[in-house]
């Protein structure tokens, strides 16, 4: 069981949650060095945001000096809050989540003070089309029949947006047709035809299976600076390269990439995020050993120039130091403050 401290209380909380072992803190310097524990907000156990922050806990516990502790709750709607008291340091949580957050757009009622430490692991997804169809790129499917609205799960019809507005389309430029949820009936959409074009994620059940039976083909994204701004005039929008292998995937293509964030209150210390960001990035392979779904979380993602939101100074000081902070990162980093 994972205690989790209420700092104001000075109390212990049942948090009701595993996440392994919790060693004893130490003094790391500075700021740091006063900072027994590190408190990280997540989803629900048995949630990939769960399973993430177990696993930033249990190495951040065994090397950083500080120990890793958990509230698992139902989402940041909850953990946010505690932010703000200082009850929480960090939390795990899905970019656009975090973007609503940031800016206090809903279901947020109000703008929250937080920072990004690092982009951690997450999925590509994109449209796709069957083997047979006419449509060889995104800007054929002008006129063609796509799933929409999804009031079920309404970011996905944001996100389907944002794919149609990589190539200059909106949805007056295609055929919408009300879906209520993305994958409830997609099967039949696709082998039966009823649909021309459709979301969903990379290696998904769905594109496995149909890839093997009809078989599929994405569509890669324009990843032109023009073409990702139009994306981000609708949700902040990042496009990573995909090799081919995936079901779908013919071509090395680059395809919209939702990342989960680990994000800090901005005003935990700077030394302290150093220190978060270092653990995690010197034993950035002992996070797979806790669970090999966290393949995901790679050095090579954590500072990215298409974030969301503004970074934390104490991760951007240790990013500099491995030159991982580059200049287009520095100007997304003016923008996104200034967009807010």
């Amino acid at each position: 069981m994972i205690g989790i401290w209420n700092r104001r209380a000075g109390a212990q909380l049942a948090a009701g949650v595993c996440a392994g072992v919790l060693l004893a803190a130490g003094g790391i310097g500075s700021a740091a060095a006063q900072q027994k524990d590190v408190v990280i907000g997540t989803h629900e156990a048995g949630s990939s945001h769960y399973l993430a922050g177990a696993a930033i806990a249990d190495v951040l516990s065994k090397h950083s000096g500080m120990t890793g502790k958990l509230v698992a709750v139902s989402g940041a709607g909850v953990w946010l809050p505690m932010m703000e008291n200082r009850e929480v340091d960090l939390g795990v949580e899905s970019f656009h989540g975090v973007w609503q957050a940031y800016r206090g757009a809903k279901p947020f009622a109000k703008a929250y003070a937080i920072r990004l430490v690092l982009v951690g692991g997450g999925i590509n997804v994109g449209l796709y089309v069957r083997d047979d169809s006419p449509a060889k790129s995104r800007k054929d499917i002008k006129g063609l029949r796509i799933g929409a609205r999804y009031p079920g799960a309404p970011n996905i019809a944001t996100y389907a947006e944002a794919e149609l507005a990589n190539v200059g389309l909106d949805w007056s430029s295609v055929a919408p047709v009300p879906r209520t949820s993305l994958y409830a009936g997609q099967r039949e959409d696709v082998t039966q035809k009823r649909l021309d074009v459709f979301y969903a994620s990379v290696g998904s059940a769905v594109t496995r299976e149909l890839d093997s039976n009809v078989g599929i083909r994405f569509l890669g994204a324009d990843n032109s600076p023009a073409a990702v701004a139009r994306m981000r005039k609708v949700y902040p929008a990042m496009l990573t390269q995909v090799q081919p292998g995936a079901p779908g995937i013919k071509q090395p293509m680059w395809l919209t990439y939702l990342p989960a964030y680990l994000v800090a209150r901005a005003d935990l210390p700077d030394d302290v995020v150093y220190k978060v960001v270092k653990t995690l990035w010197e034993k950035n392979a002992d996070l797979r050993k806790v669970d090999a779904k966290m393949k995901g979380w790679t050095t090579a993602k954590f500072a990215t120039d298409q974030a969301a939101i503004p970074y934390h100074p104490g991760a951007i000081r240790f990013y500099k130091e491995m030159k991982a902070w580059s200049a287009a990162a520095e100007k997304n980093q003016k923008d996104v403050a200034r967009a807010k």
